[in-house]
């Protein structure tokens, strides 16, 4: 077993366990400036007070975890020589482009609505990802994002505002 530890880079854990203890700093920051969710005991019934407490302590540990088991890794076996920081930038591009494209996502939803927005960016990451997944041409993968993207995006406004009743726009 400790074979199989020591081939994972103990980077990564790191990585995850200072981002889930950022985000739990923030959150009990949060918390902490909150003073509704302070003023109540917590009793037979604690009520929804108590969630954040419980959520942020689960991400607390888990944060506490992954940094120590990454440190304890990086304290008792070698980190392997491998271009970490090239297969991080090409492992993350995707994911990080996909962020950004969400922020604009919601710009162009409050400008144009959800029917024209949400064909852009659903057409786009379709055609997008279908590229980087098959070898068929552009164009016959830009017919088939296209239609899953008609269908899709119908489906969703179809549903929302025909059988749930909730106008998106």
């Amino acid at each position: 077993m400790s074979e199989k530890i020591a081939k994972r880079d103990p980077r990564n854990q790191l990585a995850a366990g200072f981002y889930l203890g950022l985000i739990s700093f923030i959150g009990w920051l949060s918390l902490i400036n909150t003073p509704a969710l302070w003023t109540n005991e917590f009793g037979v019934d604690p009520g929804p007070e108590l969630l954040p407490v419980i959520v942020l302590t689960l991400l607390s540990g888990g944060a506490l975890t992954l940094l120590g088991a990454g440190t304890f890794q990086v304290i008792m076996y070698k980190t392997p020589k491998t271009n970490y920081w090239t297969k991080l930038y090409q492992n993350t591009l995707l994911p990080t482009l996909f962020v950004i494209s969400l922020i604009f996502y919601i710009g162009l939803m409050e400008i144009f609505g959800f029917i024209f927005a949400s064909i852009i960016f659903a057409l786009s990451w379709m055609w997008l990802l279908g590229l980087k997944s098959r070898s068929e041409t552009a164009v016959s993968g830009l017919f088939l994002a296209g239609l899953g993207t008609l269908i899709g995006v119908g489906l969703i406004y179809f549903v929302f505002v025909y059988l749930i009743g909730v106008p998106i726009g």
